[in-house]
């Protein structure tokens, strides 16, 4: 079997990684039974197209997540939304689009362009590089998204209203997940993935910010990203500890 190399951000927050779309990846690949190596790289410049996550395979460096999921599954031959009713797979459409096209930009506003979000950014460049140069590179970062976010319509708006829109899908998510398991039923889906992935950076995430806040008050959609977080890494997880242990045990002897 070929391998597969992942490149991702850093891990954060309990998860394995801080990208909302390499986390939509690395779930679906884990739903998919589909081994790979995960690979950390912060600098998503070094991909073919600029962004996070990309992959490696046969030799060739493929970006964009949905596309990457589009080409596993017809080489693996993976369909995890066989089951689904067209309704089903409508309803998934919709809201992985809500949750990638819309409610990513309230992630992203949150995360750069809010107090606490900067704060945590400043502290995760420090530790990474020296300190002059991680300050110039969050200011070159802020005023980036913050034309990218003006550009994409988000940030044209006050930050009351940003906090309105990215509730209500919070709201619409909540609403719908009343009494399921998963967007499907009781297997989780393609779209389950993606709304995981955009959802889970920013209700696990440690700072306080107000739509962070406003998901982190929702039980529902605690337990929807618990229970994928749960199925998708708690192997990994535990995997990792067992390692920690042994190499503990080891400098003890």
């Amino acid at each position: 079997m070929s391998k597969l190399r992942v490149f991702t951000f850093s891990p954060d927050w309990g998860l394995p990684t801080n990208g909302p779309f390499a986390l939509k990846l690395l779930a679906w690949l884990s739903l998919a039974k589909i081994p790979y190596e995960q690979v950390i790289e912060n600098n998503s410049s070094k991909g073919p197209k600029g962004k996070s996550p990309w992959v490696e395979l046969d030799g060739e460096r493929i970006a964009d997540s949905e596309l990457i999921i589009q080409l596993l599954a017809r080489k693996h031959e993976i369909d995890l939304d066989a089951d689904l009713s067209p309704e089903q797979l409508a309803i998934g459409h919709a809201f992985r689009r809500t949750f990638e096209e819309h409610f990513h930009q309230v992630l992203e506003w949150e995360l750069l362009l809010t107090r606490e979000g900067a704060a945590y950014m400043r502290g995760l460049l420090s530790r990474e590089m020296p300190g002059p140069v991680s300050q110039l590179l969050f200011t070159v970062l802020k005023r980036h998204f913050q034309k990218q976010l003006f550009a994409r319509g988000i940030a044209r708006h006050s930050p009351e209203d940003i906090e309105r829109k990215g509730k209500d899908d919070l709201d619409a998510l909540a609403a719908y997940l009343q009494g399921r398991k998963f967007l499907g039923g009781e297997q989780p889906s393609t779209a389950d993935a993606a709304v995981f992935g955009l959802l889970a950076p920013l209700l696990y995430w440690t700072m306080s910010t107000p739509v962070g806040d406003y998901a982190k008050s929702l039980p529902v959609l605690r337990q929807y990203c618990d229970r994928m977080k749960g199925l998708c890494f708690a192997q990994k997880a535990q995997a990792n500890v067992d390692l920690s242990n042994r190499v503990v045990a080891g400098q003890a002897a």
